[in-house]
């Protein structure tokens, strides 16, 4: 079988790792690629035969939307289209494109370990056939599938973004060094990582982005983003990708 998968890092690699060692046949590609492949033509070569296709893009809903309408244009209309349901739910991503029954939410959080778990959610619009495999390809990936009520953010996004932007208004507010906050969590709380370590990990502009569609969601101040966070998104401090967030990482880290 042939997946194609375009979004952004980090993750386009840890989707495109799972794949590939389940076996198979996945074409790769960043949001900025995906865009100049589909003009060039390459994109719509590349998707002509898929049997799956994997939209990680969470930034923003404007430029999700595009992804999605392209990527869905690229492949067969029988295709299954899995959609990462951090900044908008499966049933607004379902919408943008022709036969929303075949749009499934997917939710990942990095980084991505085998034998882990997928969240997956369904849209007013989808079909038990595309749950279904939905759910057959999680576990070729050996993935546990978890279904979840639809909505931005889903489970693990939505708790973890809401724990790094708690931990990005104590950093503004001086309460502690980044250093030292990440420190507490991971040693008094027994976190695997530090909230504005694992920020930097999964992006910041996903987070703002999750943050965002959990906003726009529910209207609560809980999902406020930090001015923090959106001051560094501005400034394209995103984290590991951009080599500068919370921390500073070297260059192809």
């Amino acid at each position: 079988m042939k997946v194609v998968v375009a979004g952004e890092r980090p993750f386009v690699e840890g989707i495109g790792r799972l794949c590939t060692q389940a076996g198979y046949d996945v074409v790769l590609y960043l949001v900025e690629d995906f865009n100049t492949a589909v003009q060039s033509g390459w994109a719509m070569a590349d998707a002509a035969n898929a049997d799956i296709a994997i939209e990680l893009h969470n930034e923003s809903a404007a430029a999700k939307e595009e992804l999605l309408v392209s990527l869905a244009a690229s492949v067969p209309r029988d295709a299954l289209l899995l959609t990462s349901a951090l900044a908008t739910s499966t049933t607004q991503a379902a919408a943008w494109v022709p036969r929303p029954e075949r749009v499934v939410g997917f939710g990942v959080v990095p980084p991505l370990q085998r034998e882990g778990i997928v969240e997956l959610a369904t849209g007013l619009q989808t079909s038990q056939d595309a749950l279904q495999q939905a759910m057959a390809f999680a576990r070729q990936l050996h993935q546990e599938p978890v279904l979840v009520a639809d909505g931005p953010g889903l489970v693990r996004a939505r708790v973890i973004c809401c724990l790094i932007n708690e931990a990005a208004s104590a950093l503004l507010e001086g309460v502690a060094t980044a250093a030292d906050i990440d420190k507490a969590m991971k040693l008094g709380a027994n976190y695997p990582f530090g909230p504005l370590e694992w920020g930097d990990y999964i992006g910041l502009d996903t987070v703002l982005g999750t943050l965002t569609g959990l906003f726009n969601e529910w209207g609560e101040d809980r999902y406020r983003p930090s001015p923090l966070l959106r001051r560094m998104v501005a400034a394209r401090k995103l984290g590991r990708k951009t080599g500068e967030g919370f921390y500073n990482y070297p260059k192809g880290d």
